[in-house]
């Protein structure tokens, strides 16, 4: 870590109370800097994408591709998170369970 710089932020009471409850061994200081550094990546990447498009436009046909597959993989994601949910989890361990339990043995087969 370099040097470092103190300043002042003002953040909502809400997120500051919920960020304390739900991560009380992280600071704040670390948690700024941490989303910080994260949307400078971020940046970064989006002013590398203009030049890259600058340079080479990208076609409507392109664009809409690149639409189609971004919400694929939005949803691929939500999808994803959403089914490890602690709900979703006992949702569906309590189906395992009543499945398993109409489930009969089936008679071996004859030799």
């Amino acid at each position: 870590m370099g040097k470092v710089k103190k300043l002042s932020v003002t953040v909502d009471e809400q997120t500051l109370e919920e960020i304390r409850r739900l991560a009380p061994h992280v600071t704040v200081s670390f948690l700024i800097d941490d989303a910080l550094k994260q949307e400078l990546t971020r940046m970064r990447l989006k002013a590398l994408l203009d030049e890259m498009e600058a340079r080479n436009p990208i076609s409507e046909e392109g664009r809409r591709e690149g639409d189609r597959l971004w919400e694929q993989t939005v949803s691929y994601w939500t999808l994803a998170r959403s089914q490890r949910s602690p709900k979703k989890k006992a949702e569906s361990a309590a189906t395992s369970s009543a499945q398993s339990k109409k489930k009969r043995k089936l008679p071996s087969p004859r030799s």
